[in-house]
């Protein structure tokens, strides 16, 4: 279908209503990340991958909004645009907010996969990379503003789709020599500068960082594959991050292409053919609106899969003897009671078989690859450490010899 050729009364109320649910939806999922970093759980706000959560779902809101706004910010008069009410200024605000806001947020989205990369490279002590996160903001902010006041400066933030965007007017002056361009200058190597770069920060940037990361964890556990006893304990702890890890790689990946995937399908072919299919585009902004709920279901079940992760291969007892032990009144298990319980168990057996004690019964602790835990109460981070600080079980007696040497003794006073 040509753009010079006008849509339906059917396709212009899709254009003007289909996507307000979704974007309700989206608006109020990014409102409660909101009050659920800055009230409820404000503490989360120390680790870095929260405090970019938090801004991506301040841009989130404004961008969502631009589809609850809809036609109304549409020139009054503009044909085939049911319920355009507005003026050129509104529509230049709309469409300033969805191009910019378009740009900041798959830049948080990205960069949280960054950021997961630089923590595990450095045990989760955040001080030492937390100097990405002014730059992150500086470009997820700068940048796309700069391109969109171009846009605007030149008069190309024209009625679009479900309201104003990127595109010359009247609709089909790009392709039909016979329709005059009204409004919009050529500004070609930003459109496509812009389709580009969205392109990128969808498709190329996080799945560089994801792939790096699940590289670098599964090059650590390959180094431990013939190990016993607390090794084996490390060993199976990083097997199952790796299964974990690419379970949520794999959410963070598809979840973020699902929502833009039909939006660029648009892109091409506009751009190549000149023309739309106008079903595509009601989808496309359906979907795209759609955005912030998306991403909320994201971080939740993250967060839950930080909470529940699976550290198979550590027995019942020994979790169980820690949790009576003098760090019980810690929630989190320190990387020293596993280790102290390990030995324990070691003493009363030849070997320690973590693959069959406790009768398969297993037992978790948190973890989420793009979040990490606090530094100092994470036994998680332990696991990322060079295999070479530990020397088999010779490292691990050297280390606890001084619990060897009292438990003995009570043995010998009993």
């Amino acid at each position: 279908t040509n753009l010079a050729m006008p849509p339906t009364i059917a396709q212009q109320r899709g254009f003007a209503y289909a996507p307000i649910p979704f974007a309700v939806l989206s608006f109020l999922s990014s409102t409660y990340v909101i009050y659920y970093l800055l009230i409820k759980e404000r503490q989360k706000l120390e680790r870095l991958y929260h405090r970019l959560v938090l801004a991506m779902n301040f841009a989130l809101l404004p961008l969502t909004f631009t589809y609850i706004w809809s036609t109304s910010a549409v020139p009054e008069g503009t044909p085939d645009y049911v319920g355009a009410v507005g003026s050129i200024a509104t529509c230049t605000a709309q469409g300033f907010i969805f191009q910019t806001l378009s740009v900041t947020v798959p830049t948080y989205y990205g960069s949280l996969s960054l950021q997961a990369l630089l923590g595990i490279k450095n045990e989760f002590q955040e001080k030492k990379y937390r100097w990405i996160e002014i730059p992150i903001h500086i470009f997820a902010w700068c940048v796309p503003a700069a391109m969109a006041t171009i846009v605007a400066v030149t008069e190309n933030f024209n009625p679009n789709g479900s309201g104003c965007a990127l595109r010359k007017a009247p609709h089909g002056c790009e392709a039909d020599p016979l329709i005059p361009c009204e409004r919009g200058e050529d500004i070609d190597i930003l459109v496509y500068t812009v389709g580009l770069g969205v392109a990128f920060l969808y498709f190329v940037f996080p799945p560089i960082f994801v792939l790096a990361m699940y590289r670098w964890i599964k090059r650590m556990e390959r180094k431990v594959k013939d190990s016993r006893g607390m090794h084996q304990i490390r060993h199976n702890a990083r097997k199952q991050m790796v299964q974990q890890v690419a379970k949520q790689m794999s959410l963070y990946l598809f979840s973020f292409w699902f929502t833009i995937v039909p939006t660029l399908m648009d892109f091409v072919y506009h751009t190549l053919t000149g023309k739309t299919i106008y079903e595509l585009l009601i989808f496309a902004n359906c979907i795209f609106a759609l955005q912030g709920f998306v991403m909320t279901m994201v971080y939740f079940a993250l967060e839950r899969s930080g909470e529940k992760p699976k550290l198979e291969g550590v027995a019942p007892d020994l979790v169980s003897t820690t949790r009576r032990s003098t760090f019980r009144d810690d929630r989190r298990t320190s990387v020293q009671d596993i280790q102290t319980n390990a030995n324990k168990m070691t003493m009363s057996s030849d070997s320690l078989e973590i693959d069959n004690v406790g009768e398969g019964r297993r037992e978790s602790f948190g973890f989420n690859i793009f979040d990490g835990v606090p530094d100092e109460n994470s036994p998680w981070a332990k696991f990322f450490e060079d295999e070479g600080s530990y020397d088999g079980d010779d490292a691990l007696d050297t280390e606890m010899g001084g619990y060897v040497q009292n438990d003995t003794m009570e043995n010998d006073n009993c």
